[in-house]
């Protein structure tokens, strides 16, 4: 039988910080936010081996009083409200009393501060819940926290985080996030003696650009809308310009940085039928609504938030990026089959009655259900079908696997159809191009030379922070697949060559959409030759010519497995004649 006991306080701050101290990244972000809250102008962090081992905040905002350190580590101790209600109209980052008092349980934690009021400044050290030294120190007003040996005392944590690379990534992003947020406030970052992140205090303008890139930063386009009493404003991309991920996508609520549906679904509904589905814009957006109008108090890290009246929220977002998309006109498939019939029937009784009988001879997208989506705004419906004057199949090639094929065609630019006989066969044209280049990836990697295609123009691209350690901690295998880059500057690469046969380099995009993939967590090599095969395959709605697809066709049959991409996807659909008899009712064909 087992008793009802009180939990050891030993026991209890390690079980709390189990729910805010997951990585260094979360000691580095209330480290961050509390010196961002104490009026800081500077922040500089130290972090080695990731900030498993050592993370240093130096801060001049207006510190601790010498008399307050104790009391700061204790749960649930803050200078930031006083009762429940407060937290309604918090302007604050902080405000639950929890971070310090999490991270003094797991790891030696050392404050060192001053604040206006004292005459000299006070260091403690704590191991654990174990206080082993204090002593006055001379400073200057502000504070340093050290963050040594994390979770020391709770070893199993250890084996649930990523490479020192992969967590100093993580850092370097959250960096990034605050400094948009606060870019009255300069910010540096090192990471194993080597300089990272360096952002002087600047304007909002010059911050963003700092964090994306020049390059990218021509393409945004600054918006400012107010709606009652709220406020949106930030940046967002012209839709020519996007990448393969979210990874520049920023969303902040009152400064604080945050993960929100509404505004993230709100921004993908802004550039509906404008950039295609597997593609994302980047954005900057900043919202400011009074605080009694948000919950920030929905998760332990406070990274999610939410709204008391999200429609409004959704539809300010949505309007005031649609508005800046507008510059991209689209014309819907509607719209130009009504331009046709007015240049062909000028009277609008001939035209109404052509139209009426061209409905019941054919309609090739409303009377099959699973054309629907061709209705879409900006899609063209129907079938675009291109017959080749070629054969793509030899009679007499026996390592092809189709025979006395005469026709093939590319559907919605996006599927090749092939005639064999007593059958139809359809290829994915994205997925077959993914799996042609996992398969010459992987020889690559396993010791072939790379066949590489040098640019004409070498390509200079400013990449972010973070982009750049991903390129340093993964130089030994992009070589490998075909790429030719070498660095020039801080943060800027020069790219003379990338893998042949890719069509999709948009002035180093794809490289950008790479980096953005890989290095998540742990990722493995396989993993990374899949991202890459991904993002540098050919695209839906990616026209291709009569030799282009026949080249495809048989590169993807040269592969070691044609029929299913890298992640398992079917590559092939073969449609028998006989099914298709039997939908349209017809009697059975004789052909074989």
């Amino acid at each position: 039988m087992t008793y009802i006991r009180t939990l050891s306080q030993e026991t209890t701050g390690k079980i709390a910080a189990g729910e805010i101290i997951e990585r260094p990244e979360n000691i580095v972000k209330e480290l961050m936010e509390n010196s961002l809250d104490a009026g800081a102008t500077r922040i500089s962090l130290t972090v080695k081996n990731g900030g498993k081992k050592y993370i240093k905040i130096e801060d001049n905002g207006h510190g601790i009083s010498a008399g307050e350190i104790s009391l700061a580590t204790r749960n649930y101790s803050t200078s930031k409200i006083v009762d429940f209600e407060d937290i309604e109209n918090i302007k604050t980052l902080g405000f639950r009393g929890e971070a310090l008092a999490s991270i003094r349980s797991v790891s030696r934690l050392t404050i060192a501060s001053k604040s206006e009021k004292d005459d000299v400044g006070r260091e403690m050290i704590w191991e654990g819940e174990k206080l082993i030294k204090e002593t006055p120190l001379p400073r200057e007003v502000g504070a340093t926290i050290i963050v040594e040996r994390l979770f020391f005392n709770l070893p199993a944590r250890m084996k649930f985080l990523s490479s020192d690379s992969a967590e100093l990534r993580r850092i370097s992003s959250l960096i990034q996030k605050l400094s948009l947020s606060f870019p009255e406030v300069g910010m540096t970052l090192k990471g194993n003696g080597r300089d990272i992140i360096s952002y002087n205090p600047s304007t909002l303008n010059e911050r963003v650009e700092a964090v994306i890139g020049s390059g990218i930063f021509r393409n945004l386009k600054y918006f400012d809308t107010e709606m009652d009493n709220l406020r949106l404003y930030g940046y967002t991309s012209s839709p020519e310009v996007t990448r393969g991920n979210r990874t520049l996508q920023y969303i902040f609520v009152n400064h604080r940085h945050v993960i929100n549906k509404v505004m993230g679904y709100a921004l993908r509904r802004a550039y509906e039928s404008v950039i295609p589905y597997n593609r994302f814009p980047i954005a900057v957006l900043f919202l400011d609504i009074p605080p009694d109008m948000i919950d920030v108090n929905v998760h332990p890290a406070k990274s999610e938030i939410r709204f008391k009246n999200e429609k409004d929220i959704h539809s300010l977002v949505f309007s005031s990026i649609r508005e800046i998309v507008k510059g991209k006109k689209t014309i819907s498939f509607q719209s130009k089959v009504e331009s046709v019939y007015k240049s062909i029937f000028p009277d609008e009784k001939v035209r109404e009655k052509s139209k009426l009988e061209m409905r019941h001879a054919y309609n090739p997208v409303t009377s099959i259900e699973n054309y629907r989506d061709a209705k879409t705004d900006g899609i063209d419906g129907g079938f675009v079908l291109r017959e080749s004057p070629k054969s793509l199949f030899e009679e007499n090639d026996v390592e092809k696997p189709f025979k006395s094929t005469k026709l093939y065609w590319q559907l919605h630019d996006s599927y090749i159809l092939i005639q064999i006989r007593g059958a139809m066969v359809i290829i994915d044209q994205h997925a077959a191009h993914e799996r042609i280049l996992y398969n010459r990836a992987k020889k690559n990697i396993a010791g072939a030379n790379p066949t590489i295609q040098s640019l004409l123009f070498p390509a200079t691209i400013e990449l972010t922070p973070g982009e750049y350690k991903k390129l340093e901690d993964y130089s030994d295998i992009l070589p490998r697949i075909g790429f030719e880059v070498e660095p020039f500057g801080m943060r800027t690469i020069i790219v003379r060559g990338i893998p042949a046969g890719i069509k999709n380099w948009n002035e180093g995009s794809l490289l950008r959409d790479i980096l953005g993939e890989i290095g998540r967590d742990k990722t493995e090599l396989e993993e990374i030759l899949k991202r890459f095969a991904c993002h540098s395959a050919i695209r839906f709605g990616q026209k291709l010519t009569n030799q282009e697809m026949e080249s495809l066709v048989d590169q993807l049959f040269a592969t070691d497995y044609p029929f299913t991409c890298p992640h398992g996807r079917p590559t092939i659909l073969r449609v028998n004649l006989s099914d298709l008899e039997k939908r349209f009712n017809r009697p059975a064909s004789t052909e074989e």
